[in-house]
């Protein structure tokens, strides 16, 4: 039987289809969004060169010293849903927006107390990431000096 719905469903079976992703999860929820963007804003505030990790193998080749560039990118997802993985690198994150320099800079940025901010990190963001599958972009670099004749 054919998948069939009444005019009036269609607005409702739309709606569904544009909030999920094929793998049925939602990419980021409501709270990895606000902890990136204060992320971006104390980026941006701080003249820091977010586009760095995309171009410093070419910085690397400017190099007269320096031998072949690697470079292996992946997008990874944090949490359960991203395996084994996911959950190291949960750990990973939460161990760091944990730590007291991170959070005196972030939960001004998102305008709450210090109390808050680590709640919201240490309990609502690890049940957001049970419900959702972020993706963060990871990538590793190796280069290998040339020795000099």
């Amino acid at each position: 039987m054919d998948l069939v719905f009444a005019p009036d469903q269609w607005d409702f079976v739309l709606s569904e289809l544009i909030s999920t992703r094929h793998n049925g999860h939602v990419g980021e929820g409501p709270i990895f969004r606000k902890i990136t963007d204060a992320f971006w804003t104390y980026f941006l505030k701080g003249n820091i060169e977010t586009d760095l990790m995309y171009n410093l193998d070419s910085k690397f080749e400017l190099q007269q010293n320096i031998g072949e560039v690697h470079r292996v990118e992946k997008d990874l997802i944090i949490g359960p849903n991203g395996d084994k993985t996911g959950l190291v690198i949960q750990d990973i994150y939460i161990s760091y927006l944990t730590s007291e320099i991170v959070i005196k800079n972030l939960n001004e940025k998102i305008g709450i107390s210090e109390e808050e901010y680590k709640n919201m990190i240490e309990k609502d963001l690890i049940e957001e990431f049970k419900q959702t599958s972020p993706k963060i972009f990871h990538f590793r670099l190796w280069v290998q000096k040339q020795l000099s004749q």
